[in-house]
């Protein structure tokens, strides 16, 4: 059965998770498990350029990330992540609900970090574009979302810092030749890191 995806409610879920967690870290009375697991959430906005003749959006993006004890000097991380487009300009609107593995490096007060993130999208056509052959217009299309990409949180206090995010998504859609179309958005963002001792350092 080929699941759908609900992205108008999308927003107010990740920031509700996000609040969820904040709420659950509080809750937390052994320093162990502080050591072991580590929340944070995040919210920015961001620069689409969707891919699809040379259109951009306006977006808002917000997650959640759990972190895993460090192995190497490096920090593995699961992390949930959705986008909403506020301005969905005059082509196309992308939406999606992602959820991957990121991992990343500290040191000091820089924190960069790589992802691979999967999940499902949305593509609305405001006024509908044709396939390639030119045989029907096409509306909407759910699809598949793959998306590659990084960033640097720089700290500005023991529980904040400023982030840049950069991610590389790939969406199937009958509009292109190749049945794909391949977006770059831009975040920049506020996270907020939950638990004890703040940001971990080297």
């Amino acid at each position: 059965m080929r699941l759908k995806l609900n992205l108008s409610v999308l927003l107010p879920a990740v920031l509700l998770l996000s609040m969820a967690s904040v709420n659950l870290a509080h809750a937390q009375a052994v320093p162990t498990a502080s050591a072991n697991l580590r929340l944070s959430a995040f919210a920015g906005v961001s620069a689409n350029y969707t891919g699809v003749e040379l259109a951009k959006n306006g977006d808002v993006v917000a997650g959640v990330d759990i972190g895993f004890r460090p192995f190497a000097g490096f920090f593995p991380a699961l992390e949930a992540r959705g986008m909403y487009p506020i301005d969905k300009g005059h082509v196309v609107a992308q939406k999606n609900a992602l959820v991957g593995i990121r991992l990343g490096r500290h040191k000091e007060n820089f924190n960069p970090y790589g992802d691979v993130l999967f999940g499902r999208g949305k593509l609305d056509f405001a006024n509908g574009v044709p396939n390639p052959a030119g045989t029907f217009l096409v509306l909407s299309n759910t699809t598949n979302v793959l998306s590659f990409g990084g960033g640097l949180d720089y700290n500005l206090s023991p529980h904040f810092a400023a982030k840049g995010d950069f991610q590389f998504q790939k969406y199937n859609t009958p509009v292109s030749a190749s049945g794909s179309v391949y977006s770059k958005v831009f975040t920049v963002g506020i996270v907020y890191r939950i638990g004890i001792g703040g940001f971990p350092k080297r």
